[in-house]
């Protein structure tokens, strides 16, 4: 990037010498120096190009071309002097009034940020001017309708989505507006709508941005100020507008705002498609009006211009991740990342912001694991080939960087406190910003004296005309559980978390200001959730039923099997049908606690046949299993499904115990509940567990139809042996399970009652110490409802008995 701006910097400064020295009237000794100093500036000699152009101007004082040419030596290269520069092209300017270089020249150092508030507006005063002046002479000068077009968007940002109250100007998403011609045009600070070509959508004369003042302003600050709005509530707009505040939209002014800014830019563009800073221009408006695919168009133009642009991917990025195409997104961002600068990288890269306390040690001295754990345990669906969490880093880093960058700090985007929120927690829920004199509210308490200032406090404001008044702002973010609010004291856009004056902690107790104190709130917020993701999955939303069971594997593992079910429309009859047409993606993950994938099965099913679809009540499920191995320990389980396209989708996730039958004792499986098991000589059955002989077909949910016959399958592992054999004693009850406690439960096992279920029981003999059974239970008999299902296995040989249970439904 430093490279390509040399380079422009280089092309501009020579472009500026297309006109015949020839034509200048200046000394021929002065003529030699100007000569040898573009010999310097093109060998890249900045120093000597300084002395030459200096020596210039010192034969020559009324050479203009001289000054021009020494200015922008003090203003494009690493001599920089601002000072000097300026007062170099301002000489150039009243030798040569109508050059209209020399006015481009002048409108690029009048651009340089400035710390005071009303010297800022002066200079955005001459800037405009210089600008219209430009565009009277030259229409279609990118300069001139990219300075413009910054204005605009400057005051899009401020009154978008705008309200006020009497004395405050405030901004909020979601509020009302009034059709108020009259104040719309106050607010339009001497626009000439009819001015024609350039002329049109150029802002007259810009004044401190204060709000209306009125006559009943120590009504509402008494108000406002008294014990009926509690210091907490001080910064909740809706707590104050329900208590009588008058709100009124400023909407109008925005809505004009957004069109004289993209006039100006997009002719800009057109006419200067190589102006880079034109496309940031134009990326901040779209995104600013959420107007995302305008944002992809502009990126895309940009693209053609400066392909090797990492802005420009980090922008289609941001643009596709906020449309919804994850894929895309991922793809754009992973462009970036590669021909970005090392500094940018290592702030994508970079989680520290987002770990709690207790985590950060550990992140520096292993930052690529905790990384990779952190951003396996913050994926919403592991499903898809890239994780939604960190795209949406990547997006709020891009629009942290495009909206809150500071110049006059130096700073990026991200680097800024409003930045390092949004990368945090990103778009709030509610975001408002107040002008005038709110501040006074505030910080208005009866027992503060009268005449305390800060940053221009003082209650004698109010009687003062609003040109007059601080311009104090406020910006609030509000996120639901918590709030942050951000002051502008100097209104220059430099926003910094709210923190009240020391007198009022005195006054009023710390207690109290503290819950104003707004760089505490947010040290602690950090602390407790250092960061927030809210996903909305694409599509329509669907349950996915699913269970796990559990069995001895090899090596000291555990075999697990994840039984799930996918919904089949109601309409469709698998009895006629042979398969649901449509083509789906399934997922099952495991992971372990330290945020792991320990194993993932994907699978991509052209067609849902119909031999795998089960019939219910109120549904119908197509089934099947996924197998993997697991050490024992605690884990978590992710079963997901979407159809190709993103129309429907599933996530289900549940923590789950994997169990050890490495041991020596008389252990039992998982009970696997089945809708039919049979022997088998296959090795694989489609849609079914092929196991110890048997093909079962298991249930993805414990709900069988009254009538149908419940199979269980299970493993019995130890079982002790009287010389080869083994004998064991298979007991397995299906009861209503009992919902009574207490007193009731103790007079049922007294007294009897509650005999419906069905039972079955039986020996095996074997000769080995793990074996494998299943049994049927018929339920035809039993009435529909909840039940608990019980299997016993007791050794024989032994002595020793197992047990376990599960509860299922009868439909």
């Amino acid at each position: 990037m430093m490279s390509g701006l040399k380079n422009l910097r280089v092309a501009l400064f020579i472009a500026t010498l297309a006109f015949p020295i020839g034509a200048m009237a200046q000394s021929g000794r002065a003529q030699e120096h100007i000569a040898s100093g573009i010999e310097a500036y093109r060998a890249e000699n900045y120093a000597q190009a300084l002395s030459d152009f200096e020596a210039a101007v010192a034969v020559d004082p009324d050479n203009a071309e001289a000054h021009f040419l020494l200015a922008r030596v003090l203003f494009d290269t690493p001599l920089r002097d601002e000072g000097r520069a300026g007062d170099e092209i301002e000489r150039a300017r009243d030798l040569d009034p109508e050059n209209l270089q020399y006015m481009v020249a002048e409108l690029q150092q009048l651009r340089t940020d400035t710390w005071n508030f009303f010297q800022e507006i002066q200079r955005t005063n001459k800037r405009l001017s210089l600008a219209r002046d430009i565009l009277e002479r030259d229409p279609d000068n990118g300069f001139a309708h990219e300075e413009f077009g910054a204005y605009f968007i400057r005051d899009y940002w401020y009154y978008r989505n705008a309200i006020a109250f009497p004395t405050l100007d405030v901004q909020s998403r979601g509020l009302s507006e009034p059709d108020d011609q009259d104040t719309n045009a106050i607010l339009d600070g001497g626009v000439s709508p009819e001015l024609e070509g350039a002329g049109s959508d150029v802002p007259g004369e810009v004044t401190a941005d204060v709000s209306d003042f009125f006559a009943d302003v120590p009504d509402l600050v008494e108000f406002v100020g008294s014990s009926a709005l509690g210091v907490t509530d001080r910064f909740n707009i809706e707590t104050i507008r329900s208590q009588g505040a008058n709100v009124l939209a400023l909407q109008g002014r925005a809505d004009r705002a957004y069109e004289r800014a993209l006039f100006h830019l997009e002719t800009a563009s057109a006419n200067d498609p190589r102006r880079r800073s034109v496309y940031d221009h134009l990326t901040r408006l779209y995104a600013l009006a959420e107007d995302w695919d305008k944002a992809i168009d502009v990126a895309t133009q940009m693209l053609v211009y400066f392909p090797d642009d990492e802005a420009m991917w980090r922008y289609i990025g941001l643009a596709n991740h906020r449309l919804g195409r994850g894929d895309a997104a991922e793809t754009s961002f992973r462009e970036a990342m590669e021909i970005m600068d090392p500094e940018s990288r290592s702030v994508f890269q970079d989680i520290s912001l987002l770990l709690p306390p207790e985590e950060l040690s550990a992140y520096e001295e292993t930052p690529d694991q905790v990384a990779s754990q952190f951003w396996t345990s913050k994926d919403p669906r592991y499903l898809t080939p890239y994780n939604e969490r960190k795209i949406e880093h990547y997006a709020r880093l891009t629009y942290a960087d495009l909206m809150y960058k500071s110049d006059d700090l130096n700073l990026r985007g991200w680097e800024t406190q409003r930045g390092k929120i949004h990368v945090r927690y990103g778009v709030p829920r509610s975001d408002v910003t107040i002008t005038g004199g709110f501040q006074q509210i505030v910080e208005a308490f009866s027992t503060r004296a009268k005449g305390i200032e800060r940053q221009g406090f003082d209650r004698a404001a109010f009687e003062r005309p609003p040109e007059e008044m601080n311009a104090n702002r406020f910006n609030i973010w509000d996120y639901g559980d918590f709030r942050f609010v951000f002051e502008d004291p100097i209104a220059n856009g430099e926003f910094r978390l709210y923190s009240p004056p020391a007198d009022l902690f005195a006054v009023v107790g710390g207690g109290a200001v503290e819950r104003m104190d707004y760089e505490i709130i947010a040290r602690n917020t950090f602390r407790d959730t250092p960061e927030q993701y809210d996903y909305s999955p694409p599509g329509r939303q669907i349950g996915l039923p699913y269970l796990v069971t559990s069995f001895k594997g090899v090596d000291g593992n555990t075999d697990l099997f994840v039984h799930y079910g996918i919904p089949v429309a109601d309409n469709f009859d698998p009895l006629t049908n042979d398969v649901v047409n449509v083509t789906v993606q399934t997922g099952a993950f495991l992971i372990s606690e330290d945020r792991d994938i320990l194993a993932e099965r994907r699978r991509t099913l052209y067609g849902l046949r119909s031999p795998q679809i089960e019939l219910f009540a109120e549904t119908q499920l197509w089934t099947d299993t996924q197998a993997m191995e697991a050490r024992p320990g605690t884990h978590e389980i992710s079963v997901e499904f979407e159809t190709v396209g993103g129309g429907t989708s599933a996530v289900q996730r549940r923590s789950i115990e994997v169990p050890d039958f490495s041991g020596n004792d008389l252990a039992l499986s998982s009970l696997m509940l089945a809708y039919h098991v049979e022997d088998t000589d296959a090795t694989s059955v489609s849609g079914q567990i092929v196991r110890d002989g048997l093909a079962i077909k298991p249930a993805p949910w414990s709900v069988f139809h009254h009538e149908q016959p419940v199979y269980l399958f299970f493993e019995i592992y130890n079982l002790r042996q009287s010389g080869v054999r083994t004998d064991y004693q298979v007991e397995a009850q299906l009861r209503p399970k009992d919902t009574s406690t207490g007193i009731a439960r103790i007079a049922r096992g007294i007294f009897g009652g509650g005999e419906r279920g069905v039972s079955t029981e039986y020996p095996v003999q074997g000769d080995s110490r793990d074996d494998s059974q299943y049994v049927i239970l018929d339920a035809a008999e039993q009435e529909p409802g909840f039940y608990t299902l019980t299997l016993k296995i007791t050794d024989r040989v032994s002595g020793r008995s197992v047990e376990e249970t599960t509860d299922l439904y009868l439909e």
